[in-house]
């Protein structure tokens, strides 16, 4: 009987690929590579118009942000005397100046890099608390659930505007970039903690961890080899809501007076702060700052929307 491998032009059979896994990793009739889970998450991704927008749309802002000022030599802590409250367009202030002549293009350039910086600080500490608060209470259950998720709700019984205001008041020298970021991942983790807990109470009872179980897997390799990828969904989900209410709440902290308060630097909340009150006269100094912050929230999301949508299995739109 014939061979039904597929053969070279010598006559060979074509062998498999090297690395390829056991069972089927190559298609041995058609000589296909299977793509691995991560490959197909990528991919599907890479095809999700709305989630490639919004990655665009924040590999802009980034540009703006980080390599303008390499570009534009003004520095937003410049003034000049000469050229106070300018409109858009006059010689040398493109998006105009303020009222004490500082470069509007400038400030935003500065407000994107110092925005961003908090969304990262805040980050940085509120998602490594909210997993570990939320892990531990889902997997282990029983007091260790209770007494976690009874200090969740304490903590969220109060609004977080108030408490952040209090911090904010009796910490001053908090008022920078990298302060308010903490002030925010210190509170911030509240919701994701909520979100892990519910995703464990309900993974934990799954066939492949009770097997984990049998194997004399530990602990801590079930959640984070087993559980956490499996919640990474609804994780990402909160990461990417959770970046735009940082950006939203900084911009609060900032119209009420607890933002960033220092000497020549900026943020974008702080920009937006600065220009309500001339939004009549000067509208300049208030639309391209709220603009700007706009499209940062806007380009989060849709990244997010695209993420979620590319970890959903259910999605066949793109072949894997």
């Amino acid at each position: 009987m014939a061979s039904t491998k597929p053969q070279d032009t010598t006559g060979s059979a074509v062998p498999a690929e090297p690395g390829a896994p056991a069972g089927g990793g190559v298609d041995r009739e058609f000589g296909i590579r299977a793509r691995s889970q991560r490959q197909q998450i990528v991919r599907r991704f890479l095809h999700n118009k709305v989630g490639m927008t919004g990655l665009v749309l924040l590999a802009a802002m980034l540009l703006f942000g980080f390599v303008g000022p390499l570009l534009y030599s003004t520095e937003y802590a410049s003034q000049n005397r000469n050229a106070q409250s300018v409109s858009p367009g006059t010689a040398g202030y493109p998006l105009g100046s303020d009222a004490i002549g500082r470069d509007l293009l400038a400030g935003l350039m500065q407000g994107v890099q110092r925005t961003l910086l908090i969304v990262a600080v805040f980050m940085v500490i509120a998602l490594p608390l909210g997993l570990l608060v939320g892990a531990v209470a889902g997997y282990f259950g029983r007091w260790v659930d209770s007494s976690l998720m009874r200090l969740v709700d304490l903590i969220l019984t109060v609004p977080l505007l108030v408490v952040l205001i209090v911090v904010a008041s009796n910490f001053p020298e908090l008022r920078t970039p990298q302060g308010v970021g903490l002030i925010l991942g210190l509170f911030g983790w509240l919701d994701l903690a909520r979100i892990v807990r519910g995703q464990f109470l309900t993974l934990r009872e799954k066939e492949y961890v009770e097997a984990a179980h049998a194997l004399g897997a530990s602990d801590k390799r079930i959640i984070f080899k087993h559980l956490i990828p499996n919640a990474l969904g609804s994780i990402i989900v909160w990461v990417t809501l959770a970046a735009a209410t940082a950006i939203i709440l900084e911009a609060s902290l900032t119209y009420l007076g607890f933002g960033v308060n220092q000497a020549n630097a900026t943020s974008l909340g702080r920009l937006v702060s600065d220009g309500v009150q001339a939004a009549s006269t000067r509208p300049w100094l208030f639309y391209f700052p709220g603009i700007a912050l706009l499209l940062i929230v806007l380009a989060i999301n849709l990244i997010g929307d695209g993420i979620r949508d590319a970890f959903d299995p259910s999605n066949r739109r793109v072949r894997a």
